[in-house]
């Protein structure tokens, strides 16, 4: 269905169209968030002639209220008329182009009477529009009331997806009152990771809002030189892909916890030993192991926190929502910290919405695995208990001891997530029991010899130096299991 808003053509958004550049560009990501205020853009199309072409198109659109068939029309003709091949049917492609535009430009104009009558209309209200498939967490945001200064609108401005139909309205104190509408607490759903498959670029964004709509469409004359810069800047795509991908280590990552991403992560592993690094990264390089951090009532098997995020875990995960739902569960998710599958390509890590991997001290992490290794090295662990005829102690496992660095157990996040790790390394290794002679790293360890090559695994990425003065066999075994790993196509339990 077109696009309707009545009372079009609507001056402030037709303004706030005509103040765009025309930015040809080879995808629709070439430039992100606020610098689409400024930029007019059509995925693929590189031609300025073209692109021109496409920009009045849409502002006779916008500012003569036509329609979408009108606007499918002169796209087929501008298309046949280049020669141009694009991605997508033409009915689809041409009405994203003329709805996108259009309702950009009016709430793009809606913004700047929103924010010119905060004074008299200090609050915003968020209403959820009438989308075919309307999105479970904008129906939640429904009716939610805020004032207009606050910093979540920033981020949650309506349209916030593709094919996003919500709106934003200003209320006065006493249209509040005589809607029965009361000012709310801006809701923290958490977020997810997006990555640009052409360059690994990748961002943090809040779970509802789709990639590139994180911004709120004003009219800022500043935006303008912005843009200009922006575009001017920006090395090749090459390059861009180069750069980045040297910085890279945690592939994404889905998270329910605002300050446990993928992007927090990585700067925390970049402080591994050389050695680690050059393994963790050929291994991750290949395999692309992602990672779905939840909260315990969402990883619990049968909640409704569990099945409410079934379809944003599996698009994460490119499985249909059905099959979602087993890719994060477990029965009794209180006594978990973490788990994974040899039939899965991620793993799975319990959190709290109180961590912040921000605050975690890596070094202090590195010590505290150390200090567990010289203990199992020294028989001097907690826990006693009988191995192959002989009584050894060792602590519980790796992340027990990171758990009393901090409260909010932060620093355990990190090496449970190396511990899931290490058993995907395990799989696609061939599943191997331990080293001859090796002795296991923690009191789990001794569990199986899945977890015995998972706490290893974790000693060695924590603990390496540690770990080699006391089995450097181990150290050697590993470090040839990471490789053959990184290179194996086949996966065994």
């Amino acid at each position: 269905m077109a696009v309707r808003y009545g009372s079009l053509p609507f001056d402030d958004g037709i303004n706030f169209f005509r103040q765009k550049l025309n930015t040809p560009s080879a995808s629709w990501d070439d430039v992100w968030q606020s610098a689409h205020n400024r930029a007019f853009m059509v995925a693929g199309v590189t031609k300025a002639d073209m692109l021109n072409d496409f920009y009045t198109s849409v502002d006779k659109a916008i500012s003569e209220g036509k329609s979408l068939n009108w606007f499918q029309k002169e796209f087929d003709n501008i298309k046949a008329r280049y020669g141009w091949e694009h991605n997508g049917e033409p009915a689809w492609r041409s009405q994203l182009i003329y709805e996108t535009n259009i309702r950009q430009a009016y709430n793009a104009g809606r913004e700047g009477q929103i924010q010119a009558l905060k004074a008299s209309r200090p609050y915003a209200l968020y209403k959820h529009g009438d989308s075919e498939t309307p999105r479970i967490i904008h129906l939640k945001w429904n009716d939610l009331v805020l004032l207009v200064d606050d910093p979540w609108w920033d981020t949650h401005s309506p349209g916030n997806g593709w094919g996003c139909k919500c709106k934003k309205y200003s209320l006065s104190e006493r249209e509040l009152k005589r809607r029965g509408l009361t000012v709310g607490t801006a809701p923290d759903n958490g977020s997810y990771t997006w990555t640009n498959k052409k360059t690994g670029e990748e961002f943090e964004l809040p779970l509802g809002i789709d990639p590139g709509f994180d911004y709120t469409p004003k009219n800022t004359a500043q935006l303008t030189s912005q843009v200009k810069k922006q575009v001017a800047d920006k090395p090749p795509l090459a390059k861009r892909i180069e750069d980045y991908q040297a910085t890279r280590i945690v592939p994404s990552a889905y998270s329910s916890a605002k300050n446990v991403t993928a992007l927090k992560l990585d700067p925390l592993l970049a402080q591994l030993d050389s050695e680690v690094l050059e393994g963790l990264n050929d291994f991750l390089t290949a395999k692309q192991t992602k990672t779905v951090f939840v909260n315990q009532t969402q990883m619990s098997a049968g909640s409704k926190a569990n099945a409410a995020i079934r379809s944003e875990v599996g698009e994460y995960l490119g499985v249909d929502e059905f099959y979602a739902r087993m890719q994060y569960s477990i029965r009794g998710a209180k006594n978990c910290g973490g788990f994974t599958s040899v039939g899965y390509e991620h793993i799975v890590v319990k959190v709290k919405s109180a961590q912040n991997l921000a605050k975690v001290d890596m070094q202090a992490l590195k010590d505290s695995a150390a200090l567990t290794v010289q203990r199992s090295a020294n028989n001097k662990g907690e826990y006693p208990y009988n191995w192959h005829g002989e009584t050894i102690k060792r602590d519980h496992t790796i992340s027990h001891n990171a758990d009393s660095l901090d409260k909010h157990q932060a620093h355990s996040l990190v090496s449970t997530w190396l511990h899931e790790l290490g058993h995907q390394v395990h799989y696609y290794a061939g599943a191997p029991e331990l080293l001859k002679n090796a002795l296991p790293v923690t009191y789990y360890g001794a569990v199986n010899k899945y977890e015995q090559f998972a706490e290893a695994f974790t000693a060695w990425a924590l603990a390496r130096k540690e770990l080699k003065k006391w089995q450097p066999e181990l150290v050697s075994w590993i470090e040839q299991l990471v490789k053959d790993a990184a290179k194996s196509q086949d996966k065994r339990r």
